[in-house]
């Protein structure tokens, strides 16, 4: 028979995850230039790729391709999706290689609870980064240019994002699976990370792909970049509108969200317990 957590199993629970996520604050705030970075690389990121894109742009048609709010937001909320996405493979990932790295003891010592819960806390804290940095790239956004970021309906924004951030972490856990067995985690991260941009039409519309774009409608990801958009400027999308019906993509979108995280998570406990058998949880 089934068997669910009782309130003392599930309070205990919210305790572990909240000492791990204090950890992972803890640890982050000691590093103030690796702060400062990640509030200056990352809207950088943004501004030199629409730079480098206008530079493709047919001469006389720069000024109207971007100076079109739907075009900024579809190069925007593609970045948008970038942020959260880095947040699997470099953050929770790395965690993994972190603590090959670096040893067990000190995580160990802050918050003694499974390395799941070490991984979930994480992930928490570089949800409240990511959050503080698209605030502020929206911020500095509006004060260096005319631009507006758009949001047509954000009930339906706050739904994609939180099963976005279910699937993200899903993929993170299988990609700390693999930093368990394969030592190359920024050729991983970096491969990855490429992967999707260039498949899931991150900063393009996904129609210009061709015979490819049926590749990309076997990635999961797809579909949260395709809503966010959606959700963002509705049918102005360039390029026509959703993939699929956007109630039906919908639905398919929290299955593979939660089809992910089940997956991530079980492929994670599998491989912890078999390098905790071999010995192989600190090893680099």
């Amino acid at each position: 028979m089934a068997t669910f957590p009782s309130t003392s199993e599930i309070a205990r629970i919210l305790v572990e995850v909240r000492a791990a996520f204090v950890k992972d604050l803890r640890i982050y705030l000691r590093y103030p230039s690796w702060i400062a970075s990640e509030f200056i690389t990352l809207p950088a990121w943004f501004v030199f790729f629409a730079i480098g894109v206008s530079s493709w742009v047919p001469k006389g048609q720069v000024t109207a391709v971007f100076g079109s709010t739907t075009a900024f937001n579809f190069f925007y909320w593609g970045f948008i999706f970038l942020i959260v996405f880095s947040t699997s493979i470099w953050g929770i990932g790395q965690s993994i290689r972190t603590e090959q790295l670096q040893g067990t003891l000190e995580q160990l010592f802050l918050a003694p609870v499974s390395r799941v819960t070490i991984i979930i806390g994480r992930f928490a804290r570089t949800i409240l980064t990511d959050l503080a940095i698209i605030i502020y790239t929206v911020v500095l956004l509006g004060l260096l240019s005319h631009q507006t970021v758009v949001v047509q309906n954000p009930l339906a924004m706050i739904l994609i994002f939180v099963f976005l951030e279910v699937a993200v972490l899903g993929f993170g856990f299988v990609f700390a699976a693999l930093t368990f067995r394969l030592k190359s985690f920024n050729v991983m991260a970096n491969l990855a990370q490429f992967a999707v941009i260039g498949l899931c039409g991150v900063f393009f519309p996904l129609y210009i792909l061709g015979p490819v774009r049926y590749i990309s409608l076997a990635i999961p990801f797809t579909y949260f970049v395709d809503l966010i958009r959606f959700a963002a400027v509705g049918s102005k999308i360039p390029g026509g509108s959703t993939i699929l019906d956007p109630a039906l993509e919908f639905v398919l979108a929290v299955f593979l969200a939660l089809a992910l995280f089940v997956v991530g998570l079980g492929i994670f406990s599998v491989t912890e317990k078999k390098a905790r058998e071999a010995g192989m949880i600190g090893s680099h």
